[in-house]
């Protein structure tokens, strides 16, 4: 390195100490290593650097004061730990719409009673919209902004639903098709955000809707195995769906094979509900299904630990 250089390089340290650019000992240590140790070190600055933190500051420093001396541009500092982060036009817009966000919900829940059913439904129907459209701006600039939003939005959408067939008088038949449509959206959701856990949700509560509906069917002059009849292939339909795509989708084959496991058991879970159905029959029937299952899982653990990650 020639002397102008060098007289350059040693400037734009001294000049980043004075303003405090940088921490101390690093611009100790880069002053020390330029003019080769001919420059008093501070004895206090010196028991306060430490090697590690000196090296890994010494290469970025390094290297912007070189680059800067061979465009004969001026150096900046890098950012230090602990100074404000720069405010952004996204960091704004998020706040302007956070805000948004929490003046109307205050302000329609001082005013919702006050609305007609239609302009309910439609305050509803928005605000879901619009908390959905955001989690899809949003969904590879801030994963966690995201994850609210859509929970937000499906929140709303099914409390807000269930709230108005309730107050509209609406019968059981039509929540089960309101939620059924919720359910469908989810599954849709999940693969469009790629998020396994929508999956879950929408799968479940599809097989939520799919024993409300059928209680009756299978109470109408119940037994065991008429019961089982209804859950067990489904089960193993899904069960199966998993090890099918797991090649191609892991991700989605372990959603599938673990609602199907659920899905194994909604026989029992269902006959709770039914006055016909023996107790101890049940609970015989569980423990039955609980070491068929423990037994499946462990001859099949080299799938299930690559799925979940076990």
């Amino acid at each position: 390195m020639d002397d102008q250089r060098k007289r350059v390089i040693i400037s734009e340290i001294e000049n980043w100490r004075r303003n405090h650019l940088l921490p101390e000992h690093y611009c100790i240590f880069l002053l020390n290593l330029y003019t080769e140790g001919d420059r008093p070190q501070s004895s206090e600055m010196a028991r306060k650097g430490s090697g590690g933190s000196i090296a890994s500051g010494y290469g970025q420093v390094a290297a912007t004061s070189q680059g800067a001396v061979a465009r004969g541009t001026k150096a900046t500092a890098p950012y230090v730990s602990g100074s404000a982060a720069p405010i952004s036009g996204k960091m704004i817009l998020s706040w302007l719409i956070g805000a948004f966000l929490i003046a109307g919900i205050i302000l329609l829940a001082f005013h919702f009673n006050r609305f007609t059913p239609l302009m309910q439904i439609a305050i509803f129907a928005c605000f879901s919209l619009i908390c959905y459209i955001l989690a899809f701006a949003f969904r590879k600039s801030s994963p966690l902004v995201t994850h609210l939003l859509l929970g937000l939005s499906f929140v709303v959408l099914l409390l807000g639903g269930f709230y108005m067939i309730h107050e509209l008088g609406g019968p059981l038949s039509v929540m089960l098709i309101y939620l059924s449509i919720i359910s469908i959206l989810l599954c849709i959701s999940a693969f469009l955000f790629g998020f396994p856990y929508l999956l879950y949700c929408g799968v479940l509560a599809l097989a939520l809707v799919y024993g409300v509906a059928t209680v009756d069917r299978v109470g109408d002059g119940y037994t065991w195995w008429r019961s089982e009849l209804y859950w067990v292939p489904i089960a193993g339909l899904m069960v199966g769906l998993g090890f099918l795509v797991h090649q191609n989708y892991p991700k989605w084959a372990g959603v599938f094979a673990i609602c199907g496991m659920i899905a194994f058991f909604g026989a029992e879970v269902q006959s709770l509900y039914i006055p016909t159905a023996r107790q101890d029959l049940i609970q015989l029937l569980l423990f039955i299904k609980v070491f068929l299952s423990s037994a499946f899982f462990f001859f099949t653990r080299g799938y299930w630990y690559q799925w979940l990650r076990l």
